[in-house]
């Protein structure tokens, strides 16, 4: 026999899934106008001048391939951890010593505006899919991926911190910022509406 308590909260979990079902309903469309807008303004503050100069001198940051390659995509909530682990930690480098970088105040501010809207609804998204029921027996994989992504970023910042954060470092991190956002662009058409 099913009491009204009962009841009460099986409504209130449902109503609760449903609104956050709807606030996921455009999740895809934001994140990827976001991420256009993040790729559009990595693109203005990229100087190739500078970069062929950095190139030359040899600080050019060497990106991991085999870190990308070695994670699974296949699934969409490997592909929602991957995007969720891309945007915080390009957040964290961006909000490091960018003063040699090309940025003024306003671009960044916009530009971590945007990292946040999109972390914000991820996270959303996410934990909506875990209301419902939604477990995966991957698990593990999971943290292993978002490792993968992290280590892949550790190595991002501790090149700066080699070249002391010099104008070519951020040139060579924003080139890879870059990538991590057309990765992103490819990640998203993975995600069901």
């Amino acid at each position: 026999m099913i009491t009204k308590g009962c009841l009460l909260v099986c409504l209130a979990v449902l109503f609760c899934t449903e609104i956050s079902a709807q606030d996921c309903s455009k999740f895809r469309e934001r994140l990827h106008e976001a991420n256009k807008g993040n790729l559009k303004l990595l693109r203005s503050k990229m100087s190739l001048i500078v970069h062929l100069q950095c190139m030359e001198d040899g600080t050019e940051f060497l990106p991991s391939e085999d870190m990308l390659r070695s994670i699974d995509m296949s699934l969409e909530e490997n592909a929602k951890v991957v995007i969720e682990e891309i945007l915080q930690q390009t957040s964290l480098i961006f909000r490091q010593n960018y003063t040699k970088s090309a940025w003024d105040e306003t671009s960044m501010d916009v530009f971590q505006k945007r990292l946040d809207e999109q972390m914000k609804d991820l996270k959303t998204c996410l934990n909506a899919e875990r209301q419902t029921g939604i477990k995966s027996p991957r698990l593990q994989q999971f943290q292993l991926t978002r490792l993968r992504v992290k280590t892949h970023f550790q190595r991002i910042q501790a090149f700066l911190r080699e070249e002391q954060y010099s104008q070519c470092a951020w040139e060579s991190v924003q080139t890879e910022a870059h990538q991590c956002f057309l990765l992103i662009n490819q990640l998203i058409h993975r995600i069901q509406q």
